[in-house]
């Protein structure tokens, strides 16, 4: 019986997510799993072979809505060599895929030879950015890192490169297990460049998550009535903030 569930709370290898829910239990189509939802929680899986070997693994996510209900699942492929030496660089591609498996975001990020610092980012080599597509093959949209003197502050584009949202983070980022008391809030703003309406906050795991575990875990708002392509895109801003600051297995430095 603890073998059954410890299957079903860590799916396997073949990149196949385990159905939480019956395939009856969803009647939304694609993109329309994020109409009616204001916020996305997103959690990663630990992975037992970071926590005891140090060894960067595959990221797997759980995405779940304000309800705890899990609507989606995110399954990350890269280069083992990528993830050892080029943590926070690393070329990647994230499979979002539904409770019955179909898949409904895709996420590519390219290897860029500088990790991203804020001051550089103007750069085409040191410029961090990735491409949403959905369904696979039809870019809806993407992000982009852009040059700041302080803070990381990345530019959300639809599909026809036009400006949609701006997202800046804290002046300073707090990781790891000592910052329960701090918060990391990058603010979604508007078209305008002032008006906030969301946020992408990182969560607080724990003393011994946050001690001997990369995964983390994240909260993203924003508008409900919102269109669900620029949803998904600012999904795909919250995977790059986290492959970016969040990923370096602890104690690897």
């Amino acid at each position: 019986m603890a073998e059954k569930q410890d299957e079903e709370k860590y799916p396997g290898e073949a990149n196949q997510m385990v159905p939480l829910l019956p395939p009856t239990y969803s009647h939304t189509v694609g993109l329309d799993a994020l109409r009616t939802v204001e916020s996305l929680k997103i959690k990663q899986i630990p992975s037992l072979s970071e926590i005891i070997c140090g060894i960067p693994s595959q990221a797997k996510f759980d995405i779940f809505n304000e309800r705890n209900e899990r609507i989606f699942q995110a399954h990350e492929t890269s280069s083992f060599w990528q993830r050892c030496f080029c943590t926070n660089r690393r070329r990647f591609t994230l499979r979002i895929i539904n409770n019955i498996n179909q898949d409904i975001i895709l996420i590519r990020r390219e290897f860029k030879c500088c990790s991203g610092c804020c001051w550089c980012a103007n750069t085409q080599c040191c410029k961090q950015e990735l491409t949403v597509e959905s369904p696979p093959g039809t870019v809806i949209g993407t992000v982009s890192q852009k040059g700041s003197c302080c803070r990381y502050t990345y530019e959300i584009n639809d599909a026809n490169d036009t400006l949609i949202f701006t997202l800046v983070g804290p002046a300073i980022i707090f990781d790891g297990p000592l910052t329960c008391c701090c918060e990391n809030k990058f603010t979604l703003l508007g078209t305008d460049g002032v008006t906030e309406i969301g946020a992408i906050y990182k969560k607080y795991r724990g003393f011994l998550s946050e001690a001997f575990s990369s995964a983390d875990a994240f909260l993203l708002e924003f508008p409900m009535d919102l269109d669900v392509k620029m949803k998904a895109v600012a999904l795909g801003a919250l995977f790059l903030i986290d492959f970016m600051l969040f990923s370096t297995v602890p104690g690897s430095n």
